[in-house]
Parts: C-alpha cells; structure tokens; sequence
C-alpha cells in the first residue's frame, strides 16, 4: 500500500499502474498486428481500415460521459475499473474468431464503451491522490503513471517487433489476446475509494481572455499542487486535439507508406520499430515536461506544434520510406511535450474544483481524435498519400496561433 508522508489519508497506486502498463502492452501488440494482417494479409482497403481503426475511438466520444455515469450512480470507481478488465478479453478475442469488417466494428465498438469506465476513473484518481499527497509526491504518481501506460505501449512494440519478425501478425494477435487476461486478477486488488475532507475555500481567478471560459468567477483552488490553473483550460483541450489528431495521422499512414514503397512481401515488423519509437521518444517528452517550470511548459508545447509541422513537411519532402521512418519516431518528443502539459492542465483543473468534468471532456476529445482522423485518412490516402501530411501543416498554424492567444496572459510573473 502506498500512503502519502505529510497526510492520514492512504491509497493503493501499484495496481492502477500494471493495469495502465498490461493494458497498453497488449493493446500495442493486438492493435498493430490486427491493422497489419488486414491490410497486408487479407488485403483490406485503406478507407475500410480507417473505418475499423475508428470504431473503438469514435465510440469514445461518448463512453466517458456513460462510463463516469454508471461508476458515480451504481458502480463505484473499483467495480468499474474490475468489470472494464473482465470484458477486455472477452472483446477483444472474438475480433480474432471472425475479422470480417462489419463485425470487427461491431466488437470494437463494444470495447470502446467499456473503455469508458477505465481511463475516466483512472485519471480521476490520479486527481483525488493529489489532493491528499505532498507536491513531490503527486509529481511521482503523475510520472509513474505516464511511465506505466508509456512503457507498457513500447514494451509490446518491441514484443511484437519480434514475433512478427519470426512468426506472424496473426501469432503476435493470439499471444496479447492471452496477456489480457491478466487484467482481471490484477484489478481486484484495487482499493476502493476513500472521502476525503472538502474544506476548500473559494479563490477567484479572472483572465482577460474571453476564450478561456475563465473570465467569470471560478471556485479554484490556486496553490503548490495546482499551479498550471494559471493557463486557460481551452490550453488543455486544443493542445489535446492537436496530440490525437496528428499521432492518429502518422501511426494509420506509415504502414500504407510502408506499403507503397514494398508493395510485394511488406516488411510489417517495421511499423513496430517505427510506432515504438515514436512511443518511446513520446515518454521522453511526456517525462522531460514534467521537469519543467510551468512557463516553460508554455514555450515547450508551442514550440512543439511548429516542429510537428516540420515533421510533416519533411516527410512530404524526403521521398525515402528510412528517412521517413526516422522523422516517424523523432516526431513523438513532440507530441509527448504537447500531450504532458495538455494533461497537467486539465488534472490540476479537476483537483482545484473536486470534479470529474475536465478528465471527461479531455477523453472525450482523445476519442473524437482517434475515433474520427483514421476515417478521413484512410480516404485520403487512397487519393494522395501525402495530402493528409499537408492537412497536419495547416492545421498546426491555425493551432499555433491560437495557443498564442489564449495564453497570452501566462506570464513568468505567475509561475510558481
């Protein structure tokens, strides 16, 4: 058990960390090896793969608002998260009985629902342990966390990278379809939630900004724990958007660039190297932001949109499926910088007002992000490859200069 120094309260981390690290070290090796074994051995069309890759992710859009429902009214966060990882396996290895298209939709739409009763309420506690844990010690469960789902997603990467390598997409499907079992054991282990006092006084904080949605009276709560309450919420929500949207382009396009350029015997171990680099220098990203003082976090995410932007051009320019696997993996130390100071904003935001509204809507927008760009990609590709690389481009200078906007008041004068 894991009990913060400086308070009476006590909480159980360790299992919501394996079960973010098992859930992500399967969900890795299944989700590539069934994406591979679509298009390479069954031979699926682009815009139908984009329409399967969609299916769990769109539905996310609106598993979290069902999901936090049922946990708030029936099931607490413990029964939730329990249920969440006995249906798992169940959802995910039918996909491998039958992987026609409409029932794979069918299944992955079912798993993209149960899914709202997982990340909700595991970013929910990660906002209640830092409400009753020291700044140094919120500060590790936040990293701990990130380490847990990173580490999890490459560490299946490289697993996958070498069954395909030796045997088979289809192998290295069966095999994670085995390891989500694991789920189920590991989340009865899960402490149930303890009410913790509400003492908290009302602080008014105003902005300039008629965008941010902080220019009325707020009950946040600005102190050591919370500091990036300072950047408008909206910082959280576009720079999120901005993350889904841009991963969800390079992960669906390089395998179909992988493709075009080996159209006979394509190497799919290669698009396990390249997503677990990305995913790797993603970590990177996520742990250095973390290190950050809260002005730089600014400087670091913004810098960050017009250097994904120059990954794209590049990628346009280059012409070389090695180049561009390189560029692939290095664009992740952007995203992760982009994706952490995104996820500092909207826990501290739910910490300062003891709510589960800011952890909801940023899933919702993961699922919009995932769940919508592959459809679009996979039409796209299969008019211009490269014509979903100029969309990230535009679509990063309006993002840019709105960040600059709306985060104009954030100044060194308010860092803590």
């Amino acid at each position: 058990m894991d009990s913060n120094n400086n308070s009476p309260h006590n909480y159980r981390t360790w299992p919501i960390f394996l079960l973010a690290f098992i859930r992500l070290f399967y969900v890795s090796i299944f989700e590539r090896g069934l994406s591979n074994y679509l298009l390479y051995d069954i031979g699926i069309r682009e815009s139908t793969l984009g329409y399967v890759s969609s299916a769990g992710a769109i539905t996310y859009i609106f598993a979290p608002i069902l999901g936090i429902f049922l946990t708030n009214k029936f099931l607490g966060v413990r029964k939730a998260l329990i249920l969440n990882s006995v249906l798992t396996p169940l959802l995910t290895g039918v996909q491998i009985i039958y992987p026609q298209a409409w029932f794979l939709i069918i299944c992955r739409v079912s798993l993209g629902l149960s899914m709202g009763l997982f990340w909700p309420n595991c970013l929910n506690l990660l906002s209640q342990w830092q409400k009753i844990s020291t700044l140094e010690r919120s500060k590790k469960n936040f990293g701990a966390f990130n380490s847990s789902w990173n580490f999890g997603f490459i560490g299946g990467l490289f697993v996958g990278f070498l069954w395909t390598l030796f045997l088979s997409d289809y192998f290295a499907m069966m095999i994670a379809w085995i390891i989500s079992f694991s789920l189920i054991p590991v989340s009865f282990f899960i402490k149930g939630e303890e009410k913790s006092e509400n003492g908290e006084e009302t602080i008014i904080y105003q902005t300039e900004d008629p965008l941010s949605h902080l220019d009325i009276k707020q009950d946040l709560k600005i102190n050591p724990k919370t500091p990036m309450v300072i950047y408008p919420i909206l910082f959280s929500w576009t720079s999120i958007a901005f993350l889904t949207i841009s991963k969800s382009i390079f992960n669906f396009s390089y395998p179909i660039l992988l493709k075009d350029f080996f159209p006979v015997n394509t190497p799919s171990f290669m698009t396990y190297v390249v997503q677990g680099g990305l995913q790797f220098m993603q970590l990177g990203g996520l742990t250095w932001i973390n290190s950050m003082k809260v002005i730089k976090r600014k400087t670091a995410s913004l810098l960050s949109v017009l250097l994904v932007m120059m990954g794209a051009l590049a990628i346009i320019l280059v012409g070389n499926i090695w180049y561009i696997s390189v560029i692939t993996a290095i664009i992740g130390l952007f995203l992760g910088l982009i994706h952490g100071t995104g996820m500092k904003i909207m826990l501290e935001y739910g910490t300062a007002k003891n709510t589960t509204k800011y952890s909801t809507i940023n899933e919702i927008l993961i699922g919009a992000g995932f769940g919508i760009t592959p459809i679009i990609t996979g039409y796209v590709v299969e008019t211009q490859i490269y014509a979903i690389h100029v969309f990230i481009i535009i679509l990063g200078i309006f993002i840019f200069f709105f960040l600059l906007y709306i985060s104009r008041n954030v100044k060194k004068a308010n860092n803590s």
